[in-house]
Formats: structure tokens, sequence, C-alpha cells
């Protein structure tokens, strides 16, 4: 079974300021939300995806902010859900 990370998880991970993590991952959710409406479709990014894509658009060593997740116990296989999706 695949894991998965409520959003709430990402609050207190900071890579550049407080937040930051919090705040691209609600936008990906948002983002995926978005592309999928009207299909029957759900797709989510993992802990890895989000890195990568963080990284990315902050410009920040992809390897910089895996350690930074992993520092916080995140399973960087885990796809990232809305918290009520999360079990």
């Amino acid at each position: 079974m695949q894991k998965k990370i409520g959003v709430a998880a990402l609050k207190d991970i900071e890579v550049l300021y407080s937040g930051d993590v919090y705040d691209m991952a609600c936008l990906l959710l948002k983002i995926r939300d978005a592309k999928n409406k009207g299909t029957n479709r759900r797709s989510r990014h993992t802990v890895h995806g989000l890195a990568t894509t963080y990284s990315m658009i902050a410009d920040v060593s992809p390897d910089r902010v895996r350690e930074i997740f992993k520092r916080h116990g995140l399973p960087l296989e885990a796809t990232v859900e809305h918290d009520e999706d999360v079990s």
C-alpha cells in the first residue's frame, strides 16, 4: 500500500523561510486537483517530487531539500495528500 502524508505534516519544515514547504505543497495540491477535475484521475506528488519541484523553483540543490526532508523523517516515496484524505 502506498504511504501517504497529510500536507499539515509539512508546516514546520523550512528550507528558505518558515512555511515555504507547506505553501509549495498546498499549491501543488491545488494544481493537481484543478488538472484532475472532470476526470477519473487523482494524481499526487510524492515527497521526492515535492523536493524536486521546490528545488527547481527556488534554485536550491535538490540534495539539500531531500536532506532536510529526511531529517524530519519524511519518507520520500510517500504521496502528499489533503489532510482529510489521510487515514
